[in-house]
């Protein structure tokens, strides 16, 4: 089993999608011509969509109900911790005991919880 996508509704659609676009290098791709406002976000090549976005003029900072943070893999650490310090979001890299995976924890303009993984260092 693996991630097939996150659901975020938000009340700031461009935004959030200028967010996951400039920080994370997800790419806005095909969504389906639902009757509500929303994006999906595609890695590369257009893979399928791994973060689905509506937008809900109630949905506030913070306000993500259960979902306490949403993962992703990366490879590159240096590049999102640039990218995070140009957005000016503070963040804090963690290193996974025995696997030596490290972990960037930030949270996201619109109030979520974000973690990325990179393999140790080679």
């Amino acid at each position: 089993m693996q991630l097939d996508h996150i659901n975020i509704y938000t009340s700031d659609l461009a935004g959030t999608v200028g967010f996951f676009e400039t920080v994370l290098g997800l790419k806005t791709g095909y969504r389906p011509p639902f009757t509500f406002a929303g994006a999906w976000m595609h890695g590369p090549a257009d893979e399928p969509a791994i973060v689905h976005l509506v937008e809900d003029a109630a949905a506030g900072p913070g306000d993500t109900g259960p979902l306490d943070h949403v993962a992703f893999r990366d490879q590159d650490l240096d590049a999102l911790t640039a990218r995070l310090d140009q957005a000016g979001l503070r963040f804090e890299v963690r290193v996974i005991p025995r696997s030596g995976d490290r972990q960037v924890f930030f949270v996201a303009p619109f109030g979520l919880k974000i973690e990325v993984n990179f393999p140790p260092p080679t």
